[in-house]
C-alpha cells in the first residue's frame, strides 16, 4: 500500500511538471544576453527576412530552450544558457558566418551550388541541410560523417 501511494505521489509530480513545461511568448529581452546578441548580430529586424514575429520559451523537464520566429516562418533556437542549437531557413539561407570554418570549407570544396537551409548542434555533432535536400552529418570537429539524400 506504501509502495501504491508513493507512485501515485510520483505519477502526480510528473503530470505536473509536464503541464508546467508548455511553450510560452516571452519578450526578446527576456532571453539570455547572448542569444539577444546573436540574433542581433546575425539576424538584423532592419533586414525584412528576419522581422521577429515571436519569441517562445520551453521549459522543460531537463532542458529549456528559446525559440526566434521570424515572420517569413524561420526559426532560430538556442538553449537556456543562450548558445544557439538550431536554425531552420525556409524562405533564405543560414549565413556563412555561423557555419564551423571546416563545414564551410567542406561544402564550398565539393557542393558549391548548394545553400545551406539548415544547421543544428547538438553535443555530438552537426546536421546540415541543403537547398538540393541532401542532409549531411558532421562530427564536431567538422569531419564528414555521413551522407542522406
Amino acid at each position: 500500500m506504501k509502495k501504491q501511494i508513493l507512485m501515485l505521489l510520483a505519477a502526480l509530480m510528473v503530470g505536473s511538471m509536464a503541464i508546467n513545461a508548455a511553450e510560452k511568448l516571452v519578450p526578446f529581452e527576456s532571453m539570455p544576453q547572448a542569444a539577444q546578441d546573436f540574433t542581433r548580430k546575425y539576424f538584423p529586424s532592419s533586414n525584412p527576412m528576419y522581422k521577429q514575429a515571436y519569441v517562445t520559451y520551453d521549459a522543460e523537464l531537463f532542458d529549456s530552450s528559446y525559440m526566434v520566429v521570424f515572420t517569413t516562418g524561420d526559426g532560430l533556437e538556442f538553449n537556456r544558457n543562450g548558445e544557439w542549437k538550431d536554425f531552420e531557413c525556409k524562405d533564405c539561407v543560414v549565413p556563412a558566418e555561423i557555419i564551423p570554418a571546416p563545414i564551410q570549407a567542406y561544402l564550398s570544396t565539393n557542393m558549391p551550388d548548394q545553400q545551406v537551409k539548415k544547421l543544428e548542434k547538438n553535443r555530438r555533432d552537426y546536421e546540415v541541410k541543403l537547398s538540393g535536400g541532401l542532409e549531411l552529418k558532421f562530427d564536431l570537429q567538422g569531419n564528414l560523417l555521413e551522407i542522406d539524400d
